[in-house]
């Protein structure tokens, strides 16, 4: 039901409205300015239509009062301001003062009032919406790294202190899935050198022929097929930070390169001669044992000084069990304010097995585990995350991981979690009998994204179409 106040002297307006509106609308009425005061106060509505003048008066404006003292109160609340004059002048104060819109009452059918409040239900949806992440955002930590430990907060105190810096090369250490790129992000978003480029490089994906170009650009005709000059991303962060994600996969080749940057601020394309300086803040992490790579000579140990000036230590999540309500309760809220829940809150046993696992896959691991069991929820009735809607693997067994740094996950979440979503997806085109509908039971934005969905998906996992010939079939056309 969508609550609409009526703010108009005009009785038989109102009742004529009020009738053409019908079902699917609350509807309150005001005839005066006192009256209109007392029910805003009373009630809680999704929309308000006030005329402006509610009396013969040819001055009378205070349907403008009315407008001013709503919008002190609740800013996001839409207005349709309406009157039975033409007046230009009343029109632009209106909407100076937050009117959603204006119009002249005998210029519109009275039968379109419902698409037109229809309408402004929905940008009032979108307005607190805004505001809600807007809130939250000013409500996150700086940083987005969540705990409240001894061990986070040396974390935060170590980023503030290299963020301010600005100039200190930082090693970040800590298993897969800890958060290592949030705090590149915190150093450079907290840091002197905010305002300037932030470079992310994933040195696991880049391909071995072309990492020096990835890396340091080249030249023209530097090599076969080489048709133009190409910036590198230590020239693009020039200036800024630059976040090198998996050092110990380096070959040592490329370390002695990288080495050179470090030491004297300055590079050369492939295939040219002139000396390129460049001032970076350097910030590079990994998971693996690097003390241990000297050793079997796949890292070097130069390079491994020259880097390490800063250490930061990301522990893993079984450390730090505590954080764990905190880190799926913040997980529940950005998933919420993206639009993809109406789960209102985590059940307390649900929450002590979360604990109780040791979370080989870490933060990752978790923050998945949670998006899992949310779309677990959406074809049930409940807004309480339960036991039974975690992965069996959260909740089947306990199990001792080793302490060795590089451990692989019991189960791919990011495709359990695909294969799930298939599930739903097809559970809920048999129930609506179209698939242009099923977007409606999903809570997808609109019809597009399941389709968008369904094939990225099979690009992603194609073993799965044959899992789900029907859904293949059906979205490959």
């Amino acid at each position: 039901m969508i609550k609409v106040l009526i703010v108009d002297d005009n009785r038989t307006f109102v009742e004529s409205l009020s009738n053409a509106l019908g079902s699917g609308f609350k509807i309150e009425k005001a005839y005066s300015s006192k009256e209109a005061g007392k029910i805003f106060d009373a009630f809680r509505f999704d929309v308000v239509l006030l005329d402006i003048r509610l009396s013969e008066k040819e001055k009378d404006k205070k349907g403008l009062e009315i407008l001013k003292k709503i919008k002190e109160q609740n800013p996001s609340l839409p207005i349709l301001v309406m009157t039975a004059y033409s007046d230009v002048d009343i029109a632009v104060e209106s909407l100076k003062l937050g009117a959603e819109d204006f119009l002249q009452k005998d210029k519109v059918d009275i039968g379109e009032y419902r698409l037109i409040i229809s309408n402004l239900f929905k940008t009032g949806k979108l307005r607190k919406k805004l505001a809600g992440l807007e809130s939250r955002l000013k409500q996150l930590d700086p940083w987005e790294i969540v705990g409240k430990g001894s061990k986070i907060e040396e974390v935060r105190r170590s980023i503030k202190l290299v963020a301010e810096d600005g100039e200190t090369n930082v090693l970040v250490r800590g298993e897969t899935g800890t958060g290592k790129e949030l705090v590149a992000k915190a150093i450079h978003k907290e840091g002197v050198r905010k305002d300037n480029p932030y470079v992310i490089v994933a040195l696991a994906s880049l391909n071995k022929e072309t990492i020096s170009s990835d890396l340091f650009g080249h030249e023209k005709g530097a090599y076969t097929g080489a048709i133009s000059r190409r910036i590198g991303f230590i020239e693009e962060a020039n200036s800024g930070v630059l976040f090198l994600d998996e050092i110990g996969e380096l070959d040592p080749e490329i370390q002695i390169k990288l080495l050179r940057v470090l030491e004297q601020n300055e590079f050369t394309r492939l295939g040219g001669n002139k000396p390129i300086k460049v001032d970076i803040q350097w910030v590079m992490a990994t998971h693996r044992d690097l003390e241990e790579l000297i050793k079997e000579g796949k890292f070097r140990e130069d390079f491994y000084y020259r880097l390490k000036t800063f250490k930061i230590y990301l522990p893993p999540l079984r450390e730090r069990k505590d954080d764990i309500p905190l880190l799926a309760q913040h997980f529940l809220r950005l998933f919420k304010e993206q639009g993809r829940t109406d789960v209102e809150k985590i059940n307390d046993n649900t929450l002590k097995i979360l604990m109780a696992y040791d979370w080989p896959g870490n933060v990752r691991e978790l923050k998945q585990t949670i998006e899992y069991s949310l779309l677990k929820v959406k074809l049930g009735s409940d807004k309480t995350l339960l036991l039974e809607h975690l992965p069996q693997e959260i909740t089947g067994k306990r199990t001792d991981f080793h302490k060795k740094e590089d451990i692989k996950l019991p189960v791919d979440i990011s495709r359990k979690l695909a294969e799930e979503e298939l599930t739903y997806i097809a559970e809920a085109i048999a129930k609506t009998k179209k698939k242009t509908e099923a977007w409606k039971i999903l809570g997808y934005p609109n019809r597009f994204t399941i389709r968008r969905r369904v094939l990225s998906i099979f690009q992603k996992y194609p073993k799965l179409s044959h899992s789900f010939p029907k859904l293949h079939k059906l979205f490959a056309k």
